[in-house]
């Protein structure tokens, strides 16, 4: 099972990597998340978590993050080109909404795939 393990190489490390996400990258949205997408050369894919205060209180946005990372945990190796993935909850996604965060997770990497060029799976 350590295919699906989530170390510190697979997480977005410091403002750099996110500013150059965001500089130069592409956004996506699928409800309730949206996503900034940087393809990569090659090695791994990683995560960055960018959950505003507007979604809710500590406990809410912990809960969103914790989804987040999980589907990523889950639903990375389904990626046909790896990226650097800054993850956005939507200001107006109720909390019983993380519910559904694999399945939109799901969603955006088989929008990716096709978008950069791969074939699905």
């Amino acid at each position: 099972m350590s295919g699906y393990s989530f170390p510190a190489a697979a997480r977005l490390q410091g403002k750099k990597d996110y500013d150059r996400v965001y500089r130069r990258g592409f956004r996506l949205w699928i409800h309730p998340l949206g996503v900034q997408v940087l393809p990569k050369d090659g090695g791994k894919s990683r995560l960055g978590l960018s959950v505003s205060k507007k979604v809710g209180g500590s406990v809410a946005r912990n809960r969103w993050k914790r989804a987040i990372r999980e589907a990523f945990r889950l639903q990375r190796h389904r990626l046909e080109v790896p990226c650097d993935l800054v993850v956005m909850v939507d200001w107006d996604a109720d909390e019983e909404e993380s519910d559904r965060v694999e399945e939109a997770f799901r969603e955006i990497i088989e929008e990716l795939n096709e978008r950069l060029g791969g074939r699905q799976k």
